[in-house]
């Protein structure tokens, strides 16, 4: 009887990294010599999976060779990679994810992200991957496209941020020049926004500028203390758009519409929006909120179909809009 040849099964590129991680963090010292025999990999492919783990899973700064032990480490022991994606609906997620990246195009951070996705998905068995593809086209993102991001000056707040270095830059056309604490960069509707506190003798507090107004960008050698609750979603209450204002606001909405109801009925507005409906068939909304630049403009966009009740600044401002819009609508 002849003796079936049962064809070896070698290890891909994923689960070589994943296992020369996992050597590492048993503290060892493991050589590329040890790396090819527990992964039966050539040399030149251990070298190859070595600066992937460091260009393409973090440890680029982390992953060191000890020339006296001759084997590497990490500097920070507690550092791992990603465990691989195992349950096709994992997979399913990675694919949208990199499709949800999409929005973020023309930015550092998004060249660096996906270059993780995509070594994921090469490392994805064939059937798994087709399903996953044939769900990902089917399942679609929208936004705005986002706006090109300097190199430079992405570069130059990532390392101001990291070590809470002041920053100081001209924006847009005026003359002055700005001088802030970075906090966080934000995300929103196709821009990207720097949050900040502002310290110049003249302004003392939070302010968004959109990166690409931002030029001439020079780190500050000096640092600040970042707040415990420096957060843009600790401090913003309401989701009407990118804005904090100073301070908290009871606002009561009449909404006459069935179809406006709905449509604002399927969004969290804000974290305690509530809806009572009356005996004349209208909605009152309440909720409370910090975004007041906002929430105007969020009002007249529902037009005739939203009508403020509170507070008395959003009533008086929204009145004077649809009077205004008004005489134009009738050419005076």
């Amino acid at each position: 009887m002849v003796k079936e040849k049962v064809k070896k099964q070698y290890l891909n590129g994923l689960e070589r990294i994943l296992k020369i991680d996992q050597m590492i963090s048993q503290g060892g010292y493991p050589s590329v010599e040890d790396f090819a025999r527990v992964t039966e990999a050539s040399i030149p492919t251990i070298n190859r999976d070595l600066r992937d783990l460091r260009l393409k899973f973090g440890a680029e700064d982390i992953l060191q060779y000890d020339r006296i032990r001759k084997g590497f480490y990490y500097t920070q022991p507690s550092f791992r990679i990603p465990a691989m994606l195992t349950s096709e609906k994992q997979i399913v997620a990675a694919q949208l994810m990199s499709n949800l990246l999409n929005l973020i195009k023309n930015t550092p951070v998004y060249k660096k992200a996906i270059e993780v996705f995509n070594s994921l998905s090469d490392n994805i068995d064939e059937d798994s991957k087709l399903n996953s593809k044939k769900l990902s086209n089917r399942i679609l993102f929208l936004g705005m496209d986002p706006v090109k991001i300097d190199d430079e000056i992405w570069t130059k707040l990532e390392e101001a941020m990291s070590k809470n270095n002041y920053i100081r830059f001209k924006y847009l056309n005026y003359e002055r020049e700005f001088v802030v604490q970075p906090w966080q960069l934000i995300y929103s509707e196709g821009m990207w926004s720097l949050y900040t506190y502002n310290q110049m003798p003249d302004v003392k507090a939070n302010r968004f500028y959109n990166l690409p107004g931002i030029h001439d960008l020079k780190i500050d050698p000096r640092t600040f203390e970042l707040p415990p609750d420096f957060e843009y979603t600790k401090r913003a209450k309401g989701n009407f758009r990118r804005y904090i204002g100073p301070e908290l606001m009871n606002c009561k909405l009449k909404i006459t519409s069935e179809k406006t109801l709905n449509y604002i009925k399927t969004y969290n507005w804000a974290e305690d929006q509530k809806f009572e409906t009356q005996s004349d068939g209208s909605t009152i909304m309440t909720f409370t909120t910090n975004q007041d630049y906002p929430l105007l403009g969020w009002v007249l966009s529902h037009g005739m179909y939203v009508q403020p009740l509170e507070p008395e600044w959003l009533v008086n401002e929204w009145g004077m809009n649809v009077k205004q819009m008004a005489r134009l609508a009738n050419g005076m």
